[in-house]
């Protein structure tokens, strides 16, 4: 099957995924407002992932390759909203499958917070080595062909990949912001479309839509 089939597919999942599991959280009911408190430590948390993502997008574009193919700005946006939607809701699923294992054993938020995080660490590296790596066009550069000048970026990657997932997860638990993490998620994915062009048109059926 053509990968961008299995990528259509994984995008339903995520769709059933947010149905099944975050409904109330998409669309919460307005009761009584946020106290300044709650906002002030949202607003912080938020601004420091948005702080990560530019960060983890600049360290992405210095440490691939576009391999010479044409920019599609038309694949950045389309990706950029349904996989930083749909992937979000996947992965909060699954963040929260991680948080009801872990109450089984004890109601302390710290726990609930790891079983969450864990799911959702093994989940993301899960997925991107049985999917995004065969999905996505060659992109990366292997180290001892990086220039010099280039190697602390691909250093820096997995740190701001966990960086990013502290960040995610901590949102999600703390302040249940499903549209915040979808937003800062579909920046990750325009920057990845933009660093390593990307085209969901490219050898796939959906080219008959272009």
């Amino acid at each position: 099957m053509n990968m961008t089939l299995f990528i259509l597919f994984y995008w339903a999942v995520g769709i059933i995924c947010a149905i099944l599991f975050l409904g109330d959280e998409l669309f919460p009911e307005k009761t009584t407002s946020t106290d300044r408190s709650t906002s002030i430590k949202r607003n912080f948390l938020f601004l420091v992932s948005l702080l990560v993502v530019a960060a983890n997008i600049y360290v992405y574009y210095n440490s691939t390759s576009n391999g010479g193919r044409p920019f599609d700005v038309m694949s950045m946006i389309i990706f950029a909203v349904l996989n930083g939607s749909c992937e979000t809701f996947v992965f909060l699923a699954i963040f929260k499958l991680g948080e009801n294992m872990m109450r089984n054993f004890t109601d302390k938020s710290p726990y609930l917070f790891l079983g969450g995080i864990l799911m959702f660490m093994v989940f993301s590296g899960f997925i991107h080595d049985v999917l995004w790596i065969n999905a996505l066009p060659p992109h990366v550069i292997p180290l001892s062909e990086m220039p010099p000048d280039k190697v602390i970026f691909k250093q820096l990657f997995f740190p701001l990949q966990v960086a990013l997932v502290l960040c995610w997860s901590a949102l999600y638990f703390f302040f249940r912001d499903v549209w915040g993490i979808v937003f800062l998620h579909a920046i990750v994915d325009a920057g990845v479309v933009y660093s390593i062009h990307y085209s969901l048109w490219q050898n796939s059926p959906l080219a008959l839509l272009k």
